[in-house]
């Protein structure tokens, strides 16, 4: 990497969120490396060929870039028509496609494929990255330590050249301090954590609907993730590479399902250390509504926090349509305006943060960094 990482979202497989990274890219900031992961194969779909569409989409927009790959939504056991798991085939795919991938795979999902994957680490020539599930943190934290070590000795990596991702998924504002104690307790049980190259956590408030949110309304959310990795930033010896991450604006969970009839207009908009959640009303019952995203548009540029149309494309895009130069759009044009806007705000937020936010911080002048805007 040409710079130090600092930022790390994962951003489903989907055409819209793959495209709020691309559009991220043409202008980026140094130290942000998204994590793309396959969604589970589709129904109308063959294995072969939801696998050969990610394989695709991800070189179209990224040959070039320095990215994490994870086929994390394919069954483990999943193979393809030629007879190769999945995973290992999609990597074999991707390889000659795009020059930068850090292949990326987690513990107990299927203990036949780490030989291959040694094959396939030494072909990209960029190193590893473990996904370490919440359950691998409180259940099994010991265990998990020794399958670590073991499987970077199969692969035939060095620490200094392997990442420990720790997916903490969503987390509530009352779990806060248990995640963060899961997260200093795992650490604590490898004297030689500071080793790895990167020590990733990533966690995610984002709402999985907006029924919270009062119709027509404005809600803040509280970035709970963004706080915890302050605390431990703080807390942890300068020496570990802590780096943060997120899944954007998008619950972990969220995948499409259909029942779209009571889907409501919304705009999520990042700031400082909250998401702000702009709602207007249904967008097809009685009647279908889309122009009502003028009007959301219009409210999220009309808040003092907006950071202008030149912040991001995203925030051209809210500015466009705000002013009726743009049509309205759809559901998955607005997942591209928030994700667009989250990574590029985030991405700078976070290479401020990681020189003010240290070990000697006190809690309340990290809480001043973390809600500048």
């Amino acid at each position: 990497m040409n710079a130090e990482l600092t930022y790390v979202p994962i951003v489903k497989g989907k055409r819209n969120d793959i495209a709020a990274v691309a559009h991220y890219l043409t202008d980026p900031v140094a130290g942000a490396k998204p994590l793309l992961e396959i969604l589970p194969t589709p129904k109308d779909k063959t294995v072969d060929e939801h696998v050969a569409k990610f394989a695709c989409d991800v070189a179209k927009h990224f040959s070039k870039a320095a990215i994490f790959v994870d086929f994390y939504g394919l069954m483990p056991d999943a193979v393809l028509s030629a007879g190769v798991n999945a995973t290992i085939g999609g990597f074999a795919q991707l390889q000659p496609l795009v020059s930068r991938v850090t292949p990326t795979y987690g513990l107990g999902r299927n203990d036949t494929v780490w030989q291959a994957l040694r094959v396939i680490v030494r072909k990209y020539r960029e190193g590893f990255c473990f996904r370490i599930s919440r359950d691998d943190l409180d259940d099994q934290a010991e265990e998990t330590w020794e399958q670590i070590i073991e499987r970077t000795a199969q692969l035939g990596v060095q620490n200094t050249d392997t990442d420990i991702l720790l997916d903490l998924r969503s987390i509530a504002p009352d779990d806060e301090r248990v995640a963060g104690e899961s997260v200093i307790d795992f650490l604590s049980l490898n004297p030689r954590a500071h080793e790895y190259r990167n020590l990733i956590v990533v966690g995610s408030s984002a709402l999985k609907s907006v029924t919270e949110v009062e119709q027509e309304g404005l809600l803040e959310v509280a970035r709970t993730e963004l706080r915890l990795w302050s605390a431990l930033a703080r807390d942890l010896p300068h020496r570990v590479k802590l780096r943060f991450g997120d899944y954007g604006v998008v619950h972990p969970d969220f995948a499409d399902g259909g029942g779209f009839q009571n889907a409501n207009a919304k705009i999520r908009y990042t700031v400082g250390s909250r998401i702000l959640y702009f709602r207007g009303h249904r967008l097809f019952a009685p009647n279908g509504d889309f122009a009502q995203y003028h009007g959301l548009a219009k409210r999220v540029i009309g808040d003092p926090r907006y950071r202008g149309r030149n912040a991001s494309f995203g925030d051209a895009q809210l500015f466009a349509c705000a002013g009726r130069i743009v049509g309205p759009g759809n559901m998955g044009t607005w997942v591209m305006v928030d994700m667009n806007h989250h990574i590029a705000y985030t991405a700078r937020q976070m290479r401020r943060l990681a020189t003010s936010i240290t070990v000697a911080a006190s809690s309340r002048e990290a809480t001043s960094h973390l809600e500048a805007l």
